[in-house]
């Protein structure tokens, strides 16, 4: 179990989700149950241009979670309703089950166990606004070799102008923000 990095990160005061600590017979689950006042079910408002990742490295195991508006990846928010939707709808999905899609991580060699992507329109709200989330799980060898996380969202994804990262790493937790000037977050 990981919830001694999740107690830890709540301790602190950092507040991550707890999206990869309840293992179950190595099928990782997630439950998300974490708001803050009048936020929108994860982080806070609903934000077009911005998304945020929560990130967490502890051991071998890298875990990721993925919050955004669905008008940062296609352009739109409602379930598609054209060809042309429910394409840019599929491509978007094809692609957030690619961990490249992501990220590149620099200095160590990373395998995906398993990504998660979440049916945006399960929870939607009824003033119209879908939000994609996606949990990756990455098992890395050499992870004290890891130095960054290229994150590549913004080369694909052009209406996302920032991303609010948090992350609990093995020495230091870390709130920064991402944008398409800089898209590296450092590790070591």
């Amino acid at each position: 179990m990981r919830l001694t990095v999740f107690f830890i990160s709540v301790i602190l005061g950092f507040g991550l989700i707890p999206f990869a600590y309840a293992h179950q017979d190595d099928h990782h689950s997630h439950h998300d149950h974490h708001a803050h006042g009048e936020a929108h079910r994860h982080h806070g408002a609903h934000v077009h241009g911005m998304a945020t990742l929560d990130l967490v490295l502890d051991g071998e195991e890298l875990m990721m979670h993925l919050q955004s508006p669905l008008m940062n990846f296609i352009g739109f928010e409602h379930a598609p309703e054209t060809e042309q939707q429910q394409s840019a709808y599929q491509e978007m999905i094809e692609l957030l089950k690619r961990m490249d899609t992501l990220l590149e991580v620099e200095g160590a060699d990373c395998v995906a166990e398993s990504i998660d992507v979440e049916d945006p329109y399960s929870n939607s709200e009824s003033d119209g606004h879908a939000d994609i989330d996606v949990s990756y799980f990455l098992r890395c060898l050499a992870p004290e070799n890891i130095t960054g996380l290229k994150i590549n969202l913004f080369d694909i994804y052009h209406q996302l102008e920032t991303i609010e990262v948090q992350m609990v790493l093995p020495h230091a937790q870390q709130q920064l923000t991402l944008n398409p000037q800089r898209t590296t977050i450092r590790v070591n």
